[in-house]
Order: C-alpha cells, then structure tokens, then sequence
C-alpha cells in the first residue's frame, strides 16, 4: 500500500517555487556566460550533471522505483525537450526581444489549457494577476522596433515552445499529487532523458563535436546544471502538488525578471527604465496574487 506524500504548508511551497523561478532566471547570465557553446552541447552536459548530482544526493530514494515514476520522467522529458527545441528554431526566425516575450506567455496559457483540459474556472484573482502581469512582461521585453502584433513564423514556434512549457506546468501538478510517485525520483528521470534528448540531437547535428570550451565554461554549465535544474525542477516537482498550476503560472513569471536583474548584477548589463518598470510590475502581480489568496482563504 502507497502512503500519501508529505505535503509542506502553502506558505512554504509558495517560498519554493518562487525560489525555482529566480534559479531558472540565473540560467540568462549563465547561458550568456557559454554562449559560444553549441546548444545541444550544454543541453546534454547540463542535464547530465544535474541527474547525476540529484541521484547521488537521493540514492536512497530509489528504493521507491516504480514504473510510473519512469513512465512519467520519461514522457514529460519530451514536454521539455520540445520546448527548447521550438524556441531555438523559433529565435532564429524572429528577434530575441520577440523570442521572449513569447516564449514567457505561460501565465496566460497555463490558466487557458487547464480551463480546455480539464475545466478548471479562471478565477477572477488569476484573471487580475495575469492581466497585470502581461503589462509587465511587455514592458520588460520591450524594445524600439521590436515590430507590429503580426505573428511570423519565429513567432508561432516560441508560442509553441511557450505551450509546451504550460503542458509540463499543469502535468508536474498532476504528477506532485500523485502518492504513488516520488518526486524527487521523478525529477532524476525527467533530467536523465532530457540529457539523452540533448545527446541524441546534438550528435546528428554535430553540437558534440565541439570542442573550444574551456574549463570556465564546463564550469559554468556543470553549475547551472546543479543550480537551474538539479535544485530548481526538484523545487517545482516538490511543491506543485501544494500551490495549483494556474498560480504556479503567474509565479513562474518572475523567472525573465529575476534573469534580467542577475544579468545586471553578474554581468554588468544594463536595463532600461521600462525594463526595470516591467520586472517590479510582475513581482506587483505575483505578490497581489498571494494576498488576494491568502484574504479569500479566510473569509
């Protein structure tokens, strides 16, 4: 018989996933840092690094193998592969500032397929959030001559990839629910085939046979490895089965806010008004979400 997960105070989950989000932020100064690295090369090095470290943490935890924790890893493994994929082939056809904008539309996307799956009512506190949150995400992706609202093709690909980043949103929480499955496993074996994912294409398109990096830049990506998946997605895996995916959403969106700050702080970059405007107009949107929450849940 399975005994029900653990399942931490919304308060602490709340903290997690938040802590998730500015992780995955601090993938742009890192990704920036490697950027003469072929893609796939740091996709499969990255992930590699990560499974490997969160396994040997929790070797203990293999003892609770199954295979639905396997089957579970191994197809939400496709969700994510699909969306680096479509917004690598998307950026090539459309500008960076578009790219992102695009790419970050999971706060709206993520309330809209859980409405057409499986139909969850937006409510009118998501509503709010995600609207405030829009303004803010357009303002911090904003630039002079980033073009009209017509779509072209690079476009449709980052919505694609924005899509699939909703998909894997919605079925972690499906998946952080389920007692019959440890999420911490679960994270192990997501990561482990996104490595073989990256592998797999980086050797037919030849991102492998790279061999330029130096020993800064393995460094780099084996951190980012430990840091922006190996902790983060353990985070998300842990604590969406407390916080439901509509939120987890909007939350999600402080993740290119937090990019843009650290990239700054690391990297000296620099942020236009309307940058920094739009980074506080999310975390305005995210904080008036918890409260909002936190009054319902006590009248």
């Amino acid at each position: 018989m399975t005994s029900k997960k653990h399942r931490p105070s919304e308060g602490v989950a709340f903290t997690g996933l938040v802590i998730a989000a500015i992780l995955w932020g601090l993938s742009y100064p890192f990704t920036k840092y490697v950027e003469d690295c072929p893609t796939f090369y740091i996709i499969s090095i990255r992930f590699a690094a990560a499974a490997v470290a969160l396994g040997l943490v929790f070797w203990k935890k293999f003892k609770l193998f199954n295979m639905e924790t396997l089957k579970y890893g191994f197809l939400l493994s496709f969700v994510l592969t699909s969306m680096f994929v479509f917004n690598i082939i998307g950026i090539r056809y459309t500008t960076s500032v578009r790219a992102s904008f695009f790419t970050c539309l999971s706060f709206l996307i993520v309330p809209l397929l859980n409405a057409v799956m499986y139909r969850v009512r937006v409510s009118k506190i998501i509503g709010i959030s995600a609207s405030i949150c829009l303004v803010g995400m357009f303002l911090l992706c904003y630039a002079p001559g980033m073009g009209g609202f017509s779509l072209n093709l690079g476009d449709i690909l980052c919505i694609v990839a924005a899509i699939a980043g909703s998909l894997h949103i919605i079925f972690v929480e499906k998946v952080a629910k389920n007692d019959n499955v440890d999420s911490t496993l679960f994270t192990v074996f997501l990561l482990a085939f996104i490595s073989l994912w990256g592998t797999i294409i980086g050797f037919f398109i030849g991102d492998l046979n790279y061999t330029a990096a130096t020993p800064e830049h393995l460094g780099a990506i084996i951190l980012m490895g430990l840091l922006c998946s190996a902790a983060a997605f353990t985070l998300q895996s842990n604590f969406e089965s407390v916080v439901p995916s509509n939120r987890v959403g909007v939350i999600f969106s402080l993740e290119p806010a937090s990019g843009c700050i650290l990239s700054v702080l690391l990297l000296k970059e620099t942020m236009s008004w309307t940058a920094w405007l739009g980074s506080a107009i999310i975390m305005i949107s995210i904080f008036y979400m918890e409260w909002a929450n936190n009054k319902a849940a006590k009248e």
